[in-house]
C-alpha cells in the first residue's frame, strides 16, 4: 500500500492529528474494573486514541483492557457466548475509564 498511485493508509483511514491526551491503561481490567496487571497510564502521539476494550461471556463483563492506540475503530464481535466491545475516544482526559 502506498505505492505509486494507490492510497496511502493515513488516507485510507482518515488520518487525523488529535491533541495529546492522557488515557487509562491496564493489560487486564477484572470484570469489577480493578486492574490486575500493568496499571499506568499513556500519552497518545499523533493520530492515536484512548481505547477501551470489554469481553462479554454471556450478558457479564468478565475482563477487559485500556490503552492507548493508533489502529481504534470502535466495533462488537460476536462469538457463540462471548461478545468483544472496542471503543475509541479521544474527547477528555481519561475517557477510556472501565
Amino acid at each position: 500500500m502506498g505505492g505509486q498511485g494507490e492510497p496511502s493508509v493515513r488516507a485510507l483511514l482518515g488520518w487525523f492529528d488529535f491533541a495529546a491526551l492522557e488515557c487509562f491503561q491496564c493489560q487486564r481490567v477484572s470484570a469489577s474494573g480493578a486492574c490486575e496487571s500493568g496499571k499506568s497510564f499513556c500519552q497518545t502521539q499523533g493520530s492515536q486514541q484512548c481505547f477501551l476494550r470489554k469481553v462479554y461471556e454471556g450478558d457479564t463483563v468478565s475482563y477487559g483492557y485500556q490503552g492507548c492506540s493508533s489502529l481504534c475503530v470502535p466495533m462488537k464481535f460476536f462469538k457463540p457466548n462471548v461478545t468483544v466491545d472496542f471503543r475509541c475516544c479521544h474527547d477528555s482526559p481519561l475517557c477510556n475509564k472501565f
